[in-house]
């Protein structure tokens, strides 16, 4: 502990009084000398400090990691100290609480090298195996040996396999259920083809590695979406009423020598499986605890159980609704429970209500969801994403249960923003819940210039608006945040603004998804789909026809959007870490037809949809599913990208599938032995080009997978980011990175003889 830290004059104190008496008498010269001393003394000291604390992994600094590794011999893997995406968010976005804004991708080697001991006590067991896989990717594991489930001849004398005879039991659903899935148990013939994600599993010497990529997203205490009007018994959990799986809850397996079940990792709930635990809870002798494996209570409860681990749950008027009333059930067609139960699909993410529950005033659910990445607004930790409160008048608190000093709706919150004369301002919503509002703002006579909407951390509530989002006045040095919130609906600057930021947050692509009730037989013919309108607009002209928003700027980071259509002579676009779906028209436009957008800088971005804008400044890592058109290419740089062919853009730096083009020449004219001609040359770029593009494993909105790779895409797309990575919006990932650290690290760790497999489950 440093001396300045204990008391600014401590070697001054320790002299005599009357040396410190004459000191005074002469104006402190020597007060002022020790002083200079203390300072060094303590620089030392703390120096002396962190030499003791690197010496050990848990309290090292991030630079000895290394060295300590080198110590025990380990192989340094990639981790997130690695990473070099540039600070572009840094410096757009200073009044953010940071410090750093950088996305965690949870890969360290501190862990690693710790462990290193504890792996090489326990090298070569099949548990080991599985949590070096966890430990080193970052993501749930579960690790089969293959040999375990080949049919055997079963033998007196020999070893007796009872669970490897050649006949599944067919009257077992649950197990046919888990057939050449993760948790299979079935035995089967072998398999002597080399192992990969679809074939060549079963064999003697074959471990497979299963990994799941998505994150199961815990939301407590949301309004599920009523498909109908009042008294409707369905619903979605979903409240912006699509139909999307309920996930399982993610678990750490806490025993070192067992494996992971199905309970342990973050994956749609298998509806067999969901059955079979009501059955199990249904068995139980009275009185039962009221929860299953998956069904149970969230928080603590006078007079209710609460569950260790659930995934989901419902409660009706506030009181929470028991195992004992929840059935299992198919509702793709919409059919009502008895009278006391209520039915849940899990594959389809619906409820039903018996009628006994009907009509209810208040319906909230608890469940887990499953998406890529920490993106787009959701329950996860972004509290450096909050605007700094010491930037701001007044902080205003929005929060639906009706807790005292909050205010209840959005537009109160707003209201009193107005009262304050539009101070600088930051609505703050502290919970889960659905606001239906319409929202319009005037920043006219606003005295502040800004004014901030954001959720909580790790919250996401949901802003269902009845008309636009309008932003009207003629205030072009205003800014305006949007922060983790969830909106169904547009928002459109009606007015001039100077910034208008969306960080993690989405608006809704095609403005809503929710599912319309079936129609009555017999269907009438349906009409023609409507064209949704952007999600974010901005005005192109002022009342007087002089142009508007010239000051303006769009600002995106980790968020989803659809359409956005923003004046040409505007600022421009900035995209971080983001995703632009056209939904079928184009991404990013001007106001008008056949207008160019302003100036877009992209950066690690997704777009659906063609994009038309006056110049790119820079795009990197950027997917682009449809045409680029840049009235400007003289400046600006795309690189490391997926650039359609026949796209207008500036220079071009390893993009794909230019890239991709040059080399498959390269090595044609090198096979002939001679340059191609131009038919053979236009050949070559048609097979490429065909097989060089993005595929993605979900294309719609609301899915879990929504717009990851597809793992039989080309890994030119997969990889070719800057650092190796793959291009596009989940760049930040890195989920080359950690398949690599985990091929090095079986390549240290399993037995010798056998063969691993990778296999991705989501």
């Amino acid at each position: 502990m440093a001396y300045s830290n204990l008391n600014a004059d401590k070697l001054y104190s320790l002299l005599p009084v009357y040396l410190r008496e004459r000191d005074v008498e002469n104006g402190e010269p020597l007060r002022a000398l020790l002083g200079i001393i203390e300072k060094q003394a303590d620089a030392i000291e703390t120096d002396i400090q962190k030499l003791g604390e690197n010496a050990f992994i848990e309290t090292s600094e991030n630079w000895v990691i290394p060295y300590i590794g080198d110590l025990v011999g380990t192989t340094p893997l990639f981790d997130e100290n690695q990473v070099r995406d540039g600070n572009t968010a840094g410096e757009l976005f200073p009044d953010l609480t940071g410090p750093s804004l950088r996305p965690s991708i949870g890969l360290g080697n501190r862990a690693d090298v710790a462990k290193t001991i504890y792996y090489r006590r326990r090298k070569g067991t099949l548990p080991m195996l599985e949590e070096l896989a966890r430990d080193v990717t970052g993501w749930s594991a579960h690790a089969v040996e293959f040999f375990e489930l080949l049919i055997w001849n079963q033998w007196i004398r020999n070893h007796l396999r009872p669970h490897s005879t050649g006949t599944p039991d067919l009257r077992s659903i649950e197990k046919m259920d888990r057939l050449d899935r993760a948790f299979d148990e079935i035995a089967h013939t072998v398999d002597v083809r080399h192992i990969s994600q679809h074939e060549g599993w079963h064999n003697i010497k074959n471990i497979g590695f299963f990994l799941w990529r998505l994150h199961a997203y815990r939301m407590e205490y949301v309004q599920p979406r009523r498909l109908g009007g009042d008294g409707d018994f369905r619903y979605h959990f979903s409240p912006l009423g699509n139909s999307a799986p309920l996930f399982s809850r993610h678990r750490r397996e806490g025993d070192e020598t067992g494996l992971a079940t199905e309970l342990h990792v973050p994956q749609p709930i298998r509806p067999v499986r969901f059955y079979e635990d009501l059955q199990i809870y249904n068995d139980l002798q009275v009185p039962r605890p009221g929860f299953t494996e998956f069904y149970g209570l969230f928080n603590q409860e006078t007079g209710f159980n609460v569950a260790p681990a659930p995934s989901f749950h419902v409660k009706v008027d506030d009181d929470p609704i028991l195992a004992d009333n929840v059935i299992c059930r198919n509702l793709s067609t919409w059919s009502q429970p008895p009278d006391d139960k209520i039915a849940i699909d899990v594959e389809l993410g619906r409820l039903a209500l018996g009628q006994d529950y009907l009509p209810s005033n208040k319906i909230e659910v608890f469940y887990h969801y499953g998406f890529p990445a920490n993106l787009g607004g959701g329950p996860y930790a972004r509290r450096a994403w909050l605007t700094r409160t010491e930037l701001s008048d007044s902080v205003l608190i929005v929060n639906g249960s009706g807790e005292a000093n909050t205010f209840p709706t959005i537009n109160d919150a707003l209201n009193q923003w107005v009262a304050n004369g539009g101070e600088d301002t930051i609505i703050r919503i502290t919970d889960n819940r659905t606001y239906e509002e319409t929202i319009a703002i005037d920043t006219q006579p606003a005295g502040g210039n800004f004014l901030v909407i954001e959720a909580a951390d790790e919250t996401r509530p949901h802003l269902q608006l009845d008309g636009p989002m309008t932003l009207a006045g003629d205030r072009q040095d205003f800014s305006f945040t949007l922060g983790g919130l969830l909106i169904e609906g547009q928002i459109e600057v009606t007015g001039s603004l100077g910034r208008l930021r969306l960080l993690h947050s989405t608006v809704v692509p095609g403005v809503s998804i929710a599912e319309s009730p079936p129609p009555e037989p017999p269907a009438p013919p349906a009409p023609p789909a409507a064209i949704p309108g952007p999600s974010i607009s901005a005005a192109e002209l002022k009342a007087d026809g002089s142009p508007a928003n010239t000051e303006f700027s769009l600002e995106l980071a980790f968020s989803i959007t659809g359409p956005l259509r923003v004046p040409v002579h505007s600022q421009g676009i900035y995209a971080l870490d983001s995703i632009i779906d056209g939904v079928g028209q184009d991404a990013i436009a001007g106001t008008g037809a056949n207008q160019h957008g302003p100036p877009v800088n992209l950066e690690r971005v997704t777009a659906r949809g063609n994009v038309h804008v006056r110049q790119i400044n820079l795009a990197t890592e950027l997917i682009v599913d449809g045409l680029i058109r840049a009235e400007r290419i003289q400046t600006g740089c795309v690189r490391f990208s997926y650039i359609q062919p026949g796209s207008k853009t500036p220079r071009r730096y390893r993009c794909q599938p230019d890239l991709a083009e040059k080399i498959a020449i390269a090595e044609e004219e090198k096979n002939t032995g001679g340059a191609l001609d131009p038919l053979e040359e236009k050949d070559v770029r048609a097979r490429v080009r065909s097989r060089v593009k993005p595929e993605f494993t979900a294309e719609d909105y609301g899915l879990p997978a929504y717009l990851q790779l597809s793992l039989g895409g080309p890994p030119e797309i997969a990889t070719g980011a800057e650092d190796g990575s793959e291009m596009g919006v989940y760049c930040h990932l890195k989920q080359p990175q950690r398949e690599s650290n985990l091929k090095i690290r079986l390549g240290e760790y399993l037995p010798f003889g056998l063969e691993y497999g990778i296999i991705y489950v989501t």
